[in-house]
C-alpha cells in the first residue's frame, strides 16, 4: 500500500499542492505585504539657465494596513492549507482503495487460474477414463468424443484465465509504478475492523475548510474598503543662487520631509469583488452540506455492502469441503462405471462454478472491506492518513 501511495502521480500532485499552501500561509503571515518604495529625485538648470541651481531628494515610503487585514489573510491561508491537506488525504484514500481493489482482482484472477488448471487436469483424467472404458466396450464413441470436447473447453478456459491474470497483474503493477510483467507478492490478509470505525472524513474537512476560506475572503474584502495610509520619510537638499550686498552667492538648504498619503474610496470600494466573494461563500456552504450528505450515504451503503459480502463469503467458504468431497466421489463413480458422463459433467460444472463463486465472494469481501474503510476515512490497512 505504501508503494502505491509513493508512486501515485495523484498523491504527488496533492502533496505539491499542500506544500504550496504551506508556503502561501508563510507569505500571508508577513506583517508587511507591500514592498517599500524608494524615490530619488535630482534636478539641475545646467541645460537651461546654468546659474548653478541644483535640487536632490531621496525618500522611502511604505503602505500600512491598519484594518486588521493580516489576521483575515492568515485565516484564509490557514483554511486553504487545511483544505489542501484534506485533499491530499482524500487522494491517498482513493489511491489506496484503487490499489486494494486491484490487488483483490489480481488475487481473484490468480485463484481462478489455479481453479481452471485444476479443472483442466480433471478433464484430462476424465478423458483418459472415457478412452479406457471405450476401449473396453463399456461406453459408445459418442461419450469418448464428449470427454475430449470437455477437455478442449477446459484448455480454452485455462488459457483465458491465464490471460486475464496477466492483465490484472499489469494493472496492479501500473499502480505500483512497476513494469507490467514484474513479479508480484501481495499479502491480502483480512483487516480487523476497528471498534470505532468512523474517522475524520477528508472530503468533509475539505468542504468545511473551503467554506471557511470563502468566509474569510468576504471579511477581508470588507476590511480592504478601509483606506490604507502610506507613510514616507525623505531628505531634500537644494542649492540655488541668491543676491547679497556683497554680490551673488549659492545658498544650500536641506531638510527632512515626512509625508502621509491616504486614498479616498470614492469610486472603487470593492463592490464587484465583494459580490463575487459572497456568491462563492454561498456556493461553498451549499457544497459543504451536499458533501456531508454524500459521505453519510456512502458510509451507510458501504456498511450494508460489507455485511452482505461477509455473509456470502462465509456461506460459500463453508460449503467448499463438501464440494471437494463430491468431486472426488463422482470421479471415482465414473471410473467404476456407476455414473454416466453427463452426470459427471453436470456435477463437475456445479462444483467448479461453486468454487468460482467462492473465489469471487472472497474478492468481493476484500473490495467491500476496502470500500467501508475508505467511506469511514481509513486506509485499507485500517489506519487513518495523517
Amino acid at each position: 500500500m505504501g508503494e502505491a501511495l509513493e508512486k501515485s502521480p495523484k498523491v504527488a500532485a496533492a502533496r505539491a499542492e499542500e506544500t504550496g499552501a504551506e508556503e502561501g500561509l508563510s507569505a500571508e503571515s508577513r506583517w508587511m505585504q507591500n514592498n517599500p518604495q524608494l524615490e530619488v529625485e535630482y534636478g539641475t538648470d545646467a541645460v537651461t539657465q546654468d546659474v548653478g541651481e541644483r535640487r536632490m531628494a531621496i525618500a522611502i515610503s511604505q503602505q500600512l494596513q491598519v484594518a486588521g487585514q493580516r489576521g483575515l489573510r492568515v485565516e484564509r491561508a490557514e483554511a486553504a492549507l487545511t483544505a489542501a491537506r484534506a485533499r491530499r488525504r482524500a487522494a491517498e484514500l482513493r489511491v489506496a482503495r484503487e490499489a486494494a481493489d486491484a490487488a483483490a482482482d489480481w488475487g481473484r484472477r490468480e485463484a481462478l487460474v489455479k481453479l481452471m488448471e485444476e479443472a483442466l487436469a480433471a478433464a484430462r483424467t476424465l478423458e483418459e477414463a472415457a478412452a479406457k472404458r471405450f476401449a473396453a466396450g463399456d461406453v459408445p464413441e459418442l461419450e469418448r468424443n464428449a470427454a475430449a470436447l470437455e477437455r478442449a473447453r477446459a484448455e480454452a478456459r485455462a488459457a483465458q484465465a491465464r490471460a486475464e491474470e496477466v492483465s490484472a497483474r499489469a494493472s496492479l503493477n501500473r499502480l505500483l509504478g512497476r513494469a507490467a510483467t514484474a513479479p508480484l507478492m501481495v499479502t491480502t490478509s483480512a483487516v480487523t475492523l476497528p471498534e470505532v470505525l468512523a474517522a475524520p472524513q477528508p472530503e468533509v474537512e475539505e468542504a468545511r475548510a473551503e467554506a471557511e476560506a470563502a468566509r474569510a475572503e468576504v471579511d477581508l474584502l470588507r476590511r480592504e474598503r478601509i483606506p490604507d495610509p502610506t507613510v514616507s520619510l525623505g531628505y531634500e537638499q537644494e542649492r540655488r543662487p541668491e543676491e547679497h550686498a556683497t554680490g551673488p552667492d549659492l545658498h544650500t538648504a536641506s531638510m527632512v520631509v515626512a509625508r502621509l498619503s491616504l486614498p479616498l474610496p470614492l469610486w472603487n470600494r470593492n463592490q464587484g469583488e465583494l459580490a463575487e466573494a459572497r456568491a462563492r461563500r454561498a456556493a461553498r456552504d451549499a457544497e459543504r452540506q451536499s458533501r456531508e450528505r454524500e459521505v453519510e450515504a456512502e458510509r451507510v451503503s458501504a456498511r450494508e455492502g460489507y455485511e452482505a459480502a461477509r455473509i456470502a463469503e462465509a456461506a460459500l467458504t463453508a460449503a467448499l469441503p463438501g464440494i471437494e468431497r463430491n468431486l472426488t466421489l463422482v470421479q471415482r463413480a465414473y471410473e467404476a462405471g456407476e455414473l454416466s458422463l453427463d452426470a459427471v459433467l453436470l456435477a463437475r460444472d456445479r462444483a467448479y462454478a461453486a468454487r468460482g463463486e467462492a473465489i469471487d465472494a472472497t474478492a468481493a469481501l476484500a473490495r467491500a472491506r476496502a470500500a467501508l474503510l475508505k467511506a469511514s476515512g481509513r486506509l485499507p490497512t485500517g489506519e487513518v492518513p495523517r
